[in-house]
């Protein structure tokens, strides 16, 4: 997949929040440690497939733009004041806070403290050997935590900004579409979809799920391999502290070392390149085989709209984009303060595979049923 530091910052949110900081002083002395647990490995694979699926379930585009937003002239583009971002700041800043409101939350933390009274969990969850009972319990509270993070934060996001600064997000997310793990039908919906077409795309949903559900779940195994060869790299440049608050500490290390470390094992481990490949192979077939499935609903007006947006992307979409792939470490080069695509960049066209595009065109000829 495309987006490691977005999957890492929603694992984050799954392993480290307020109800296990009670622990924080029986952290082990070191990440590498921690990291043998199951229970920690289980967890991050939780963390893995929530972020997928908070894509596919639409939420998803709000934590992509989430991390983007930390980029001034993005801001700028989307005519984002600083009052509205420290408006969105300040809500996974204060994420314990707004977990606890939640009754299932609670819940949670009274079984916790049963579990610890009880013996079956002794110290930090990340570093005890969990019977499976105990196992299922802790991880099923992952899920959950990861769920109402995602809304809690997407939620935060859809309230603090304008009808038109999300008609210019949807935008920049649509042009954005080919850098997703997955899209969702939540991202036409600046195109003007009607009520039937959105019944039309949930249905789509509907049948494709089961094959989702499979396709997340072997990502996440395959990307478990890559994520401890990155973190077994890290280790050896001895980017791990565990200074301050853990989870942040994981975040900065992948923000500042993911792109030359993958490069790295890319050039120097087959095994992570033939997985690194693999899931994106897989991930882009079962992608555009949804993506296609979508752009079958559209009607052809909407269709040239969505072709436009992509050839000529308004600046505040070139802007995400670019960046968006800066982050991936394909930075464009630049002239002054003209965009122009760098090696590798995005180019025109590329979220609408080509072959469908010609033949969608060439179906313009004949008269389409309009939704």
């Amino acid at each position: 997949m495309k987006t490691k530091r977005l999957l890492l910052a929603v694992v984050c949110l799954v392993l480290f929040s307020v109800f296990d900081r009670a622990q924080a002083a029986d952290l082990p002395p070191g990440f590498a440690e921690m990291r043998q647990y199951p229970v920690f490995q289980r967890s991050v694979e939780i963390g893995l497939q929530a972020a997928i699926r908070s894509f596919w379930d639409g939420s998803g585009t709000n934590l992509m733009a989430l991390e983007l937003l930390q980029v001034r002239d993005i801001r700028a583009a989307l005519d984002i004041s600083d009052e509205q971002f420290q408006q969105i700041q300040s809500v996974p800043m204060n994420l314990d806070s707004f977990l606890l409101e939640r009754p299932e939350i609670q819940e949670w933390v009274v079984q916790m403290q049963e579990l610890h009274a009880q013996g079956r969990i002794q110290g930090n969850p990340f570093t005890s050997d969990l019977d499976a009972e105990t196992m299922d319990i802790f991880l099923n509270n992952r899920k959950m935590v990861a769920a109402l993070s995602i809304e809690i934060i997407s939620d935060a996001i859809d309230n603090t900004l304008t009808p038109e600064q999300q008609q210019k997000m949807q935008e920049a997310q649509l042009v954005a579409m080919g850098e997703m793990p997955i899209i969702s039908p939540y991202i036409f919906e600046v195109l003007g979809l009607t009520d039937t077409q959105r019944q039309q795309m949930e249905e789509i949903k509907r049948e494709l799920e089961p094959e989702f559900e499979r396709h997340i779940e072997e990502f996440a195994r395959g990307q478990m391999i890559v994520l401890n060869k990155l973190f077994d790299e890290f280790e050896k440049q001895g980017s791990f502290n565990n200074t301050g608050n853990l989870g942040q500490e994981i975040i900065r290390t992948m923000q500042e070392n993911t792109v030359a470390a993958t490069r790295k094992l890319m050039a120097e481990d087959p095994e992570f390149r033939r997985i690194t490949e693999e899931l994106q192979s897989k991930g882009t077939a079962f992608s555009t085989q949804f993506q296609v499935k979508m752009f079958d609903v559209l009607t052809d007006e909407q269709w040239r709209r969505l072709q436009e947006l992509i050839d000529n992307p308004p600046p505040h979409a070139q802007i995400f984009m670019e960046r968006l792939r800066q982050q991936r470490g394909e930075a464009a080069e630049s002239e002054g303060d003209v965009w122009q695509p760098g090696p590798g960049s995005w180019r025109p066209g590329m979220p609408i595979p080509e072959e469908y595009r010609q033949q969608r065109n060439l179906d313009r000829r004949f008269p389409r049923p309009q939704n």
